[in-house]
């Protein structure tokens, strides 16, 4: 039987040279706990974006070498995420510079894990995506009242998380944009401090859009009103949330997420041992 290859959804790489070895993380795929089913093996293959992955991998990094980390996800399980997002600041507080790029998309709680950044550069065209956590849930009436509690807990989590980098912003606003579900481009991000730099930075390191802004000579570079419900207005630059390709996006992504979870739930199921001696007798049974 030819072995199944496995796809790289996250590597680190190291480049060697100057002091202070700079070592590059690239989340591309969806943050869990357990990696994808394979049906060689009837088992689960390591997760790659796993809270417990990246423990092991940042451990070996010495403590003041350069991280990047680049991002292209559609979010995940909020433990892995919010887990991932702690150890990489406790990385930081060890004396290493984290510096972030959004090469996609930086949704739902892998916007979480790039806040963790010192320093977060956003690529033309890319975007971040916020939102409360939602969840499946199963059981009676308590069961379900202590779950809708527990998304409470975590949404406000998320947003002391973001309000510890945001700017511009306040925690009812901020509250708003998540009950809201929120697409955010490149400039939107600039100007609420999730990002530092939109685009290829200049050579001191500064953002042409962000000294545009300071000198209030591009009328692309000048933030629109906020309405009294935080939203942006006159320069299409602050929420996406009323364009109808964003709309649709945003309900393409929970759908795929949706088809991911029932799949995942459905794999469970099928590698229990009752399952497992059923399905073999099963073909045992057509092969006669």
């Amino acid at each position: 039987m030819k072995e199944a290859q496995h796809k790289t959804r996250f590597r680190f790489e190291q480049m060697a040279g100057s002091p202070g070895a700079v070592h590059k993380l690239y989340v591309y795929d969806e943050v869990r706990a357990e990696g994808k089913f394979n049906w060689s093996t009837w088992d689960y293959e390591e997760s790659e974006t796993s809270a417990k992955y990246f423990r092991d991998q940042l451990d070996a990094i010495p403590d003041g070498d350069t991280i990047e980390l680049h991002v292209n996800s559609a979010g995940g399980e909020v433990g892995e995420g919010v887990t991932i997002y702690n150890l990489l600041r406790q990385k930081s507080n060890a004396g290493s510079r984290l510096v972030g790029y959004v090469d996609g998309m930086a949704y739902s709680v892998a916007m979480d894990i790039i806040m963790a950044c010192d320093e977060i550069h956003m690529g033309l065209g890319t975007s971040m995506f916020l939102h409360n956590p939602w969840a499946y849930a199963a059981g009676n009436a308590e069961q379900l009242r202590s779950m809708a509690d527990q998304l409470d807990a975590l949404a406000d989590a998320s947003r002391k998380l973001y309000l510890s980098r945001s700017k511009n912003l306040t925690e009812e606003e901020l509250g708003q944009m998540m009950q809201k579900e929120t697409m955010l481009a490149p400039d939107a991000c600039l100007d609420y401090g999730f990002c530092d730099f939109v685009g290829e930075a200049g050579a001191d390191g500064s953002s042409p859009r962000e000294e545009e802004s300071q000198d209030g000579d591009s009328a692309e570079g000048t933030a629109g009103e906020k309405t009294a419900d935080g939203e942006g207005t006159g320069d299409g630059r602050k929420e996406l949330k009323g364009d109808d390709a964003a709309a649709g996006q945003i309900r393409e992504l929970r759908q795929q997420l949706y088809n991911q979870k029932q799949l995942m739930e459905m794999l469970r199921g099928l590698k229990k041992p009752s399952m497992c001696d059923t399905m073999q007798a099963a073909f045992r049974q057509l092969a006669k």
